[in-house]
């Protein structure tokens, strides 16, 4: 806004003095004479707004009934469509992902235009506990975007008969809104070649380890595997665990089909003898099984 700037009025004091004395009656005193000062205009400034990024587009919510027709991703479940290292490079994001409904889509691709290709429960199979997922990758998008998470299922059979290429474990891209995202900072490690089972801390740091016996060459413990804890369960059925828990992980046997009934699946657990092998699992003390069932189900873990 331009301001006014009001002239200075002079000699206006000086007059009024000497009338006061009676000097200066005949003086004729010149008429006071008004200036100002003229002020440049300001600067007009202009503010560009900053634009509003426009995020990508995500699917579409699926609807109950889709979800219903959808093949379920849980441990004996075999779903082609579903991912591995051979098309996807997860990468610890250090991030638990809760299911919000009973039912979430999982895809094959994060695009917009992707349709689901099978569920992921709020609930564990068989046992019925809370379920929870890792998360290993992230994409850009709407309402957070899309997130790759973990799943308990397989996507080829292995062993006779099957893919002698089939992976232990698989992932799936998921709407973030799907879930409730929450930030860890353990995950498990599993050394196979160094035969040890470890907590690490985010910063690097170490709080826990111990040497674990693994599997053998015919039955193999995976490596270089991405997965998660399924579930941490006491099952006084599964006579040699003594009571302790057992921490089901995402994982399968890469080599057989099925063992004690089920898809061949991999878990920590507590073992009686403190020598021999597994048939894949990872045998833990008594001890590290407390441990590891300490962590939230979710938790990341990574067979190297």
């Amino acid at each position: 806004m331009r301001r006014r700037t009001w002239g200075i009025t002079i000699g206006a004091v000086a007059a009024a003095a000497l009338a006061a004395v009676g000097i200066g009656a005949a003086v004729q005193q010149p008429e006071p004479v008004a200036t100002t000062v003229a002020q440049a205009p300001a600067p007009t400034r202009t503010t560009t707004p900053t634009p509003t990024p426009t995020l990508p587009a995500i699917p579409a919510a699926a609807s109950e009934a889709e979800l219903a027709a959808l093949p379920l991703a849980y441990h004996d479940a075999v779903v082609p469509e579903l991912l591995d290292g051979s098309r996807v490079r997860p990468d610890n994001r250090w991030e638990i992902a809760t299911p919000k409904q009973r039912l979430v889509a999982l895809y094959a691709d994060p695009s917009p235009d992707a349709r689901p290709v099978a569920t992921l429960a709020s609930t564990v199979s068989t046992i019925e506990t809370p379920a929870a997922t890792a998360v290993w990758g992230r994409s850009d998008g709407k309402d957070g975007g899309m997130v790759l998470v973990s799943t308990p299922a397989r996507n080829r059979t292995p062993g006779d008969g099957g893919d002698p290429t089939a992976p232990s474990a698989t992932f799936a891209w998921a709407r973030a809104a799907d879930f409730t995202i929450a930030a860890t900072d353990r995950m498990i490690q599993v050394d196979v070649a160094a035969s040890t089972v470890s907590v690490v801390h985010r910063d690097g740091s170490v709080s826990a380890s111990e040497p674990a016996r693994l599997g053998t060459p015919d039955d193999p413990t995976p490596t270089s595997t991405a997965t998660y804890v399924e579930a941490a369960y006491v099952d006084t059925r599964v006579t040699y665990t003594q009571g302790n828990p057992i921490i089901l992980t995402g994982a399968h046997s890469s080599r057989i089909p099925q063992y004690g009934g089920n898809a061949a699946l991999t878990a920590l657990h507590y073992y009686p003898d403190p020598n021999g092998s597994s048939h894949g699992c990872v045998r833990i003390s008594a001890a590290m099984t407390k441990t590891l069932s300490e962590l939230p189900v979710g938790t990341a873990i990574w067979f190297s």
